[in-house]
């Protein structure tokens, strides 16, 4: 959920609701998000899935729905991250529910806790701003193997113009997020953005609109290719 105009004093009151949401207020996440998507926000992380393969790490993991999927049906380890305790305990609770034993770090995406080369696939869904980050983006690069891939779901398009999908417009530009109604003339903006990023950081750059019930959910995907002829590409 990527907030702009970073030197307002309103964009700065956004951000500090924001960081209220994801921490004293995260109890109520699930409910919010599902307001705001027509009730599809699951549906749309679980897309990520499609992506994870071998050592699967998920920044951001949130309440762990992706987590738990990961957990029901991935063949690989999984590790979930989230800066915030509250997500942390929420995504637990939800595994822990489930049957499944948790693999869950407190950390920050700009300094990840891991070896180099630890994991085949990063996703991140829907993150935040920390997300464009050069240091994130550079400690995802350090922690993939060569031949793996991140995935970021950077936003997710209403199928349809409905009555509800303008009401969700208005919610969504309020708080100066994308809309999922009609994602804005910035997208391409957006995109070119991450494609400098992971060029700088040795990622080569691809873009996918996986389907979705109710819509359609863009994603950024940055894969280490080693050119080293003594290392193979996976």
């Amino acid at each position: 959920m990527a907030v702009g105009a970073p030197g307002s004093f309103y964009a700065r009151l956004i951000r500090w609701g924001f960081a209220r949401f994801y921490h004293e207020f995260a109890w109520t996440y699930d409910a919010v998000a599902a307001l705001v998507s027509a009730g599809q926000w699951r549906n749309w992380t679980l897309t990520a899935l499609k992506f994870a393969r071998g050592a699967t790490l998920e920044l951001g993991c949130g309440t762990g729905y992706v987590q738990l999927a990961l957990a029901q049906h991935h063949t690989g380890s999984s590790v979930g991250l989230d800066r915030s305790p509250s997500m942390i305990r929420l995504t637990r609770r939800r595994l822990q529910q489930s049957g499944f034993t948790a693999s869950l770090v407190r950390a920050d995406a700009g300094a990840l806790p891991f070896a180099s080369a630890s994991f085949d696939t990063v996703l991140a869904t829907f993150p935040s701003d920390y997300i464009a980050a050069e240091a994130t983006i550079a400690e995802i690069r350090r922690v993939l193997r060569p031949g793996g891939m991140v995935a970021i779901a950077v936003w997710a398009r209403f199928a349809d113009d409905s009555p509800y999908a303008r009401l969700v417009d208005v919610a969504y530009r309020l708080t100066l997020q994308r809309s999922p109604r009609n994602p804005t003339p910035d997208a391409s903006i957006v995109l070119q953005r991450f494609a400098a990023l992971f060029e700088r950081t040795g990622l080569e750059t691809a873009f996918s609109e996986v389907q979705a019930p109710g819509g359609m959910v863009q994603y950024v995907i940055g894969t280490y290719r080693n050119h080293d002829p003594h290392l193979p590409d996976s």
